[in-house]
Formats: structure tokens, sequence, C-alpha cells
């Protein structure tokens, strides 16, 4: 049975970004006319807090029907709908502003996406990747830790993820006719000899990512030594998490 909490899984997410997307939502431009969809919204997380940047009601589809009455339930200002990203339930030349959060690691065919994700956009709207994780680049110190994160890379392959989406991001961004496009990396700062507050809830997604590849015992040891590690100042875990935004073309 999955025991992840996925609404505090994305709150946790969304906690990492905040001060990203604030960046990103003033470089594209967001305002309160905007008319913005969020891809991939999974329980409303970021859906939500759009509310905070434009007077229009944003919209969120997820294929997770069950994360959707999530969001519905915290968040009464959007509107949501259960769809894919490949076959979206509305016309063409309707939003201002796309946003995805975490969503293209997932996804087997980007740019088909994406195409789908231009024909909604109007003419001259931004498609925004607020974040996209590069497994491959993946940093862990002190080097006893290097192979549990091996591991749970090679457990969200297994899962369908695309270990290299980050790197890919622009270059997905381009091949989908996107003009004008930005990407960079998302900056990383952490205060040395302390335990995240996010550690219980990253160890849920571990121990769930690695429950077929790792006895429980082997992973109360790893465990016990990742939260050492944080607590004597030397635990280092980064996976570089690109950005990109695109604009569809003037017709």
């Amino acid at each position: 049975m999955d025991k992840v909490d996925w609404h505090e899984r994305f709150s946790v997410q969304a906690g990492w970004t905040k001060q990203l997307r604030q960046f990103l939502y003033q470089q594209v431009g967001i305002n309160e006319k905007s008319r913005i969809l969020e891809v991939g919204c999974g329980t409303g997380v970021i859906t939500s807090e759009l509310n905070d940047f434009t007077k229009i009601r944003a919209a969120g589809i997820d294929m997770q029907f069950e994360r959707l009455l999530t969001a519905e339930a915290q968040d009464k200002k959007s509107d949501y709908a259960c769809a894919d990203v490949f076959h979206l339930p509305y016309a063409e030349n309707q939003f201002d502003f796309v946003i995805a959060h975490y969503l293209f690691l997932w996804l087997r065919e980007p740019i088909q996406a994406l195409s789908e994700i231009q024909r909604v956009l109007k003419p001259g709207g931004c498609m925004v990747s607020l974040a996209e994780p590069d497994y491959l680049a993946r940093i862990d110190n002190p080097q006893y830790l290097w192979t549990l994160g091996e591991m749970q890379t090679k457990a969200l392959i297994l899962q369908g993820a695309n270990p290299m989406a980050g790197r890919q991001l622009a270059s997905h961004f381009h091949q989908s006719g996107y003009k004008e496009v930005q990407y960079g990396i998302s900056g990383f700062q952490t205060e040395a000899g302390q335990t995240p507050a996010w550690f219980e809830s990253e160890w849920k997604i571990i121990e769930s990512d690695l429950l077929r590849y790792a006895s429980p015992k082997e992973l109360e040891v790893f465990q016990k030594m990742d939260l050492a590690a944080y607590q004597s100042g030397c635990r280092v875990r980064w996976v570089p998490t690109f950005y990109a935004y695109g604009k569809k073309h003037y017709e």
C-alpha cells in the first residue's frame, strides 16, 4: 500500500522552488490579467498559489483523479479537470501561460506534450517548466551514501522516469518550435549541520522507491547514516534541477 502523503510531498517540492517560481513568474510577465494552466497539477499546491498572481481563475489538469479530489477540497478558486497533457480538454489559443512542475521527467514523449501545450497557448503565450531534475548528475556526500543515491536513481528509471529530463529540457523546447527559449539551473543553499524539515518526507519517498530493491533493515541502516551525516554537517544531497521557458510563435 502506498504510504506516501502526496499532498505533503508536493508541498515539500513546492517549498524547494518557491523563490525560483516567484523569479520566473516575474521574468515571464505573469500578471492579474493572465490566464494560466498547470499541467500535471497533482493536489493543486502550485495551481492554488496562482490566485495570488492573477484575478482570472487558474486551471489545473492531472491524470490521477484521487489527487484532483484533494486539489478541489483545498482550493475552491481554481478549475480542475482529469486529463493528460497529450490531450488537453481546451480549444486552441486559450492560455497566456502554461506551467509544469516536476512533470517532464515522467513523460516518454515530451516533444508531443510540448506541442499539445503550444496548441492551447495564445500566440505569444509562454510555456514555463519550473523544475525538472537531472538524476544522472546527482551529487551525494559522504561517499558511503553514494550507493543510496545510485539505488534511488535506478529505481526511478525502472518506474519510467527520464534521469536526464533536466539537461534535455531546453532542447525539447526548441524541437517543439518554441521561440526565445531561456533555461537555467535553480540555486541551492542550505545550512550545514541541520536536519532539513523535509527529511521524514524524503525518506517516505525513498522507502517507497526502494521497497523492491532493499530490505527494511538495509533501509533502516541507510536512514540512520543519512541522519547522522546531516547532523554532523557533512551531508550533501544535490540533484541539479533545470527550468526553461519559451514562447509560442505569433501566427
